[in-house]
C-alpha cells in the first residue's frame, strides 16, 4: 500500500488529536517517544495503529510464541502486540496460580488498517493519496478540550508495609542461602468499583513522565497507559539492542541538589552492583542467540534523566546469528531480566510463591514488527491497567532485592515508581 507524508507545525498537538480519534476503535496502540534526548536507537517519534485487518492471541495452555511465530508467516506489514509476563511458563517450567484481575490474554498482536507514524516534523498515513489527505483533516478539525480531571480512587495495597518487609527479609535468608543473587519483587496498587477515563488519565501522565517508551493501549474493554523509561529489546537489521534499568533515585528541582542525587546515584555501590548483575543476566541471554564474540556492553552504568527520577541504564548490543529467526530471539530472553532476577528461573519461582496477584502484563513487553521484520519491545512499568466492565484498575511497582537492600529505602523506592501515577488518580 501506498503512503502519504504531511509537514506538521504543532507535533505534540497532533499527537493528542490522532490519539483522540483514535479511541473510537476498539483496538489501537499508541508508542510515543516524547522527544527523547538519547535518539541513538530511537527509529520513530510516534506511532499510532489502528483498527484490526488481522490478529491472534493465546491463552493457557497454548503455544504462544509458535502461533504468532505461524500467524506473521509471509506478512510484510505492521504488527503491533503485547507479551504477557506469564509466557515465562511457556519458555521453562513454570506455573503461575496467583489471581489474575485483569484478564487479558497471554500474548495479544494485531496487524492495523491504520498507521501513523512520525518522524521528526513529517507525518506519514500508510494511505493512498486521497484517502489520508481526508484523514489528516478529520484528525486536525478535532478539538482538545482542556478539562479538569477530576477523579478520586481509593487504592488498596496487595502488601501492607510489615507484609512487604517481612517477605524481603524472607528473601534475602533465600539470598543467603545462595538460591538467587538478585530478585525482583512486586507489590499491586488496586481499586475495585472504579470508574475513570483512561485517555485524560493517559494525557496527564504522559505530561507528567514524558518517558521514551511510553504507551497507551486499548484492548475491547481493557486499557494500559504506560510511562516505561525502558527498552526490553530491539532488532535493527541484525543488530539486537536491549537496555536494563537497575537504579533509581528521586530528581530534586534545584540544580545542585539534582547533580548531587545523580552523582549519588552514579556511585552508590548497591545500585552498580545490581545493574551489573542484570548486564551480566542479558549478555548471557544474548548467547542463546548472538554471533560469538559479538556481545557488547555498550554503556554501563549510564545515568538518564527523566522529569521526575534519575536512572541507571546500560546498553547491551549483539548481532544476531542468521539461523536464529526474529521470534526465537524474543522467547528466548523474556522476560526481561530486569524484572525477574538473577538466576532468572529461580527468581522467577520465588517471584510466584512470595507475590500476592498475577502479573499479566505488567513487567511484560508492548510493542511493534515492521514491515522490514525490525522490532521494538519496552518493558511494561510505570503503568496503570484498566477493566472496564470489571471496574478494576490496577497499579504495580517492583524493584531489585539484594542482600543490601534496606526494607525501608525498598518500600520508599515502591512509593517512589507509584507516586506520579498516584498523584493522577487523585488531582
Amino acid at each position: 500500500m501506498e503512503s502519504t507524508t504531511f509537514s506538521l507545525q504543532n507535533i505534540d498537538l497532533f499527537k493528542q488529536k490522532a490519539l483522540t480519534w483514535a479511541t473510537q476503535f476498539a483496538t489501537l496502540c499508541c508508542l510515543d517517544s516524547n522527544h527523547y534526548a538519547h535518539k541513538q536507537y530511537a527509529s520513530y517519534e510516534f506511532l499510532l495503529a489502528v483498527d484490526v485487518l488481522d490478529e491472534v492471541q493465546s491463552s493457557p495452555p497454548s503455544n504462544s510464541f509458535e502461533m504468532l511465530e505461524k500467524w506473521r508467516s509471509g506478512k510484510q506489514s505492521w504488527q503491533f502486540g503485547f507479551l504477557s509476563y506469564d509466557l515465562k511458563n511457556e519458555i521453562e517450567k513454570l506455573s503461575s496460580s496467583n489471581a489474575d484481575f485483569i484478564q487479558l490474554p497471554l500474548l495479544y498482536f494485531f496487524e492495523p488498517r491504520y498507521v501513523i507514524s512520525i518522524k521528526e516534523d513529517k507525518v506519514t498515513f500508510n494511505r493512498n493519496y486521497p484517502e489520508s489527505v481526508a484523514l489528516f483533516e478529520q484528525i486536525n478539525k478535532i478539538e482538545i478540550a482542556v478539562m479538569p480531571l477530576h477523579t478520586k480512587v481509593e487504592l488498596k495495597s496487595r502488601f501492607t508495609k510489615k507484609d512487604y518487609i517481612d517477605t524481603l527479609n524472607s528473601i534475602k535468608d533465600h539470598i543467603r542461602n545462595g538460591d538467587v543473587y538478585e530478585m525482583n519483587l512486586c507489590r499491586e496498587l488496586y481499586a475495585e468499583d472504579a470508574e475513570l477515563s483512561m485517555l485524560d488519565i493517559y494525557f496527564m501522565l504522559n505530561e507528567k513522565a514524558k518517558a521514551p517508551f511510553t504507551t497507551f493501549f486499548k484492548y475491547k474493554d481493557i486499557s494500559l497507559a504506560c510511562a516505561s523509561p525502558e527498552r526490553y529489546l530491539k532488532k535493527l537489521g541484525n543488530k539486537i539492542i536491549s537496555q536494563p534499568i537497575k537504579g533509581t533515585i528521586k530528581r530534586s528541582k534545584v540544580y545542585e541538589e539534582d547533580e548531587f542525587l545523580k552523582s549519588e546515584l552514579y556511585f552508590s555501590e548497591k545500585e552498580r552492583a545490581e545493574n551489573v548483575m542484570i548486564v551480566d543476566l542479558v549478555r548471557n541471554d544474548l548467547t542463546k542467540f548472538a554471533e560469538a564474540g559479538s556481545i557488547k556492553v555498550e554503556e554501563l552504568f549510564g545515568v538518564h534523566s527523566f522529569k521526575t527520577v534519575h536512572h541507571l541504564i546500560s546498553t547491551v548490543t549483539a548481532q544476531l546469528k542468521e539461523e536464529k529467526d526474529t521470534i526465537n530471539c524474543i522467547k528466548a530472553s523474556f522476560p526481561m531480566g530486569s524484572m525477574t532476577g538473577a538466576p532468572k528461573i529461580k527468581a522467577m519461582e520465588l517471584i510466584e510463591q512470595y507475590e500476592k496477584s498475577k502479573r499479566g502484563l505488567f513487567s511484560g513487553a508492548i510493542g511493534y514488527f515492521s514491515p522490514e521484520n525490525n522490532f521494538d519491545f519496552n518493558v511494561v512499568i510505570r503503568s496503570l491497567l484498566y477493566n472496564e466492565t470489571q471496574r478494576y484498575l490496577s497499579i504495580q511497582s517492583g524493584g531489585a532485592i539484594t542482600i543490601d537492600s534496606d526494607p525501608e529505602s525498598e518500600w520508599e523506592e515502591l512509593n517512589l515508581k507509584s507516586q506520579v501515577l498516584q498523584s493522577i488518580l487523585n488531582h
